[in-house]
């Protein structure tokens, strides 16, 4: 009887959670999933809530073929499992308050069928009515989407996922092996383990640590969310430049989120950070409203130049720079451009940015799909838009080396 596949996944989150959940559908593998911090969605799939909701585009491009597909997937699975999920409230209200925006989703709006329970334009009187409080604004409601605790959703995938959770496990070095029965040694200190698939699904610093990573471009954006009293009579989440999510843990509401500069890395929680979040949402609604802050946090999401994730088989990057520079800095050919040669089990799924609800469970189902040679749920261009060598095919056609 042949073995099954042992799979390592590194890192707790949205991401290695939904990979979770979705190998174990497969009874061939043998999943663990390790995580450096003491318990599941300690860094940014931890934050307080988020919103689940699509990404539309006039030109259906990239980022509105993966982001709402991905909603579109977590509502169907969020309706499975509701009384296991910590929702704060249904229906999304974006309201458009530049000129701007009115005319780029009028456009999109004109331009595509959008389904009814996808996504409505309303006028300022209809704004009014679903707000239940005057404004001038128009806006696109989201029916459908969807506020959430997110550690909630990681719990549950790594329930359904009977995976190994191994926590306070930090992966130390991974070394390639040859004519073993394993493909990859991981070294965490304080265990050496051995498998033949490994996940990489964890943010910025896995990248800066791991030599399959270092060359893939990312950054870490720090922001800042925070809970306020339950000051504004609303029961749907409200967004423009900031937004406001209700009925957090009943009685509370969930305000943000700042982007900080790039390159303001301390991760400390500001009182200005706070006032800037209660600044938006005054802005959008009443202004009169009595705000106090109960908590805040801060964490960092990891984000790429294109805005869209990272997922898919991963490739070393001197054999890769090896093969492709040349041809593609020269500008040979299609014909003589050659293959890519992945690495045999090597994945990774991250770079979702601040869209992680929407990012997780389609990312789980294209590395599923990959580490299985099953069908694929998204096209190939679509596949190639996300995978982790595109930043480097960019470089090398315009003669730059990482």
């Amino acid at each position: 009887m042949e073995r099954k596949k042992k799979v390592a996944v590194i890192g707790a989150g949205l991401a290695g959670c939904s990979v979770a959940y979705e190998l174990n559908k497969f009874d061939e593998l043998d999943i663990t999933i390790f995580d450096k911090n003491d318990d599941v969605a300690q860094d940014a799939s931890g934050n307080y809530a988020g919103i689940l909701a699509p990404n539309l585009t006039a030109d259906n491009n990239y980022s509105d073929q993966f982001h709402t597909l991905g909603y579109q997937l977590l509502v169907d699975f969020i309706n499975q499992y509701k009384s296991k999920i910590n929702t704060c409230s249904k229906g999304v209200i974006q309201l458009l308050t530049d000129e701007k925006e009115i005319l780029r989703y009028k456009k999109i709006f004109t331009k595509r069928d959008i389904a009814d329970d996808l996504a409505r334009l309303l006028d300022n009187k209809e704004t009014t009515n679903l707000l239940q409080q005057k404004t001038t604004y128009q806006s696109v409601y989201y029916p459908n989407a969807l506020s959430l605790e997110p550690r909630s959703l990681c719990r549950l995938w790594l329930e359904l996922s009977q995976a190994k959770p191994q926590l306070n496990t930090s992966l130390i070095s991974i070394c390639k092996l040859y004519d073993k029965e394993y493909s990859w040694r991981l070294d965490f200190g304080n265990t050496i383990q051995d498998f033949d698939i490994v996940v990489f699904a964890g943010g910025c610093k896995l990248f800066e640590n791991t030599p399959y990573l270092k060359d893939i471009p990312t950054f870490e954006s720090h922001g800042q969310l925070t809970v306020i009293n339950r000051a504004y009579d609303i029961s749907h989440t409200v967004m423009d430049k900031g937004y406001i999510i209700p009925g957090y843990r009943n009685n509370f509401q969930v305000i943000g989120a700042t982007f900080r500069d790039n390159s303001d890395m301390t991760g400390d929680i500001r009182k200005v950070d706070d006032e800037f979040n209660i600044t938006q949402i005054s802005s959008m609604l009443d202004k009169s409203c009595d705000v106090s802050v109960v908590q805040s946090r801060v964490a960092g999401r990891c984000v790429t130049s294109d805005h869209l994730p990272i997922i898919g088989k991963l490739a070393d990057y001197i054999k890769f720079k090896e093969d492709f520079y040349k041809p593609l800095s020269k500008g040979y050919p299609k014909s003589k451009i050659p293959k890519v040669e992945y690495e045999d089990g090597l994945y990774l799924a991250s770079g979702f940015g601040s869209k992680g609800l929407c990012s997780s469970l389609l990312s789980a189902k294209i590395i599923s799909a990959q580490i299985t040679n099953t069908k694929n749920i998204v096209s190939d261009k679509l596949l190639n838009a996300l995978s982790p060598q595109r930043f480097w095919l960019r470089s090398f056609k315009k003669g730059v080396k990482h």
